[in-house]
């Protein structure tokens, strides 16, 4: 049996012709134009003061934990690195509020570290390595819940931009500055 569809009819072989009514709204009724809703049906009622405070955010609540691999990185390793010499990081965020939240990310990149010498002085950013899809993205935590991120960071990245002493390694969210960790490098000659 043979069967085609084109501008709204379809046609079987060996039967009638039957239109299809496109224009039919597939929303009921009661609900078209009803107070307080918008479009994808969710209902807002209330003042606007109220609502957005229903959506506030507080990153007060949030708890930060960076964990670095190896702690100690030493001046000669960093001068001549072999492929396989890394700093491994894993840097959790975990909801402490009551309530679950949403979390907004203009592009699919969700976190960034940066190393910063002795003097404060930005010398390496994780994210200049990478690029990153232009898609905006949520993720959504429930009370109790974390987001683990796992970056590594190539020895090789930092030959001849970090002197022996202390250096400074820092997580964070895109779009969430303040959600952030800190971990002392000590890099020893």
């Amino acid at each position: 049996m043979g069967f085609w569809l084109a501008f709204g009819l379809i046609a079987f072989s060996g039967t009638a012709f039957a239109e299809i009514d496109a224009s039919r709204d597939t929303m009921p009724k009661q609900f078209q134009g009803a107070p307080g809703l918008i479009k994808g049906g969710f209902l807002i009622e209330g003042s606007k003061k109220r609502f957005a405070g229903a959506n506030e955010l507080n990153l007060e609540a949030f708890k930060t934990n960076l964990e670095v691999t190896p702690g100690e990185l030493s001046l000669p390793k960093i001068r001549d690195p072999q492929p396989e010499d890394l700093i491994s990081l894993k840097f959790t965020v975990t909801n402490g509020a009551d309530t679950g939240t949403i979390l907004y990310f203009p592009t699919a990149q969700r976190c960034e570290a940066v190393v910063r010498n002795a003097e404060g002085k930005i010398v390496y950013t994780w994210s200049e390595d990478f690029e990153f899809a232009p898609d905006a993205g949520y993720s959504f935590l429930n009370p109790g819940e974390r987001l683990n991120y796992q970056l590594t960071i190539p020895f090789q990245a930092l030959r001849g931009r970090l002197p022996a002493g202390s250096a400074t390694l820092t997580a964070s969210l895109v779009n969430y500055p303040q959600l952030r960790a800190e971990m002392p490098l000590e890099i020893v000659p």
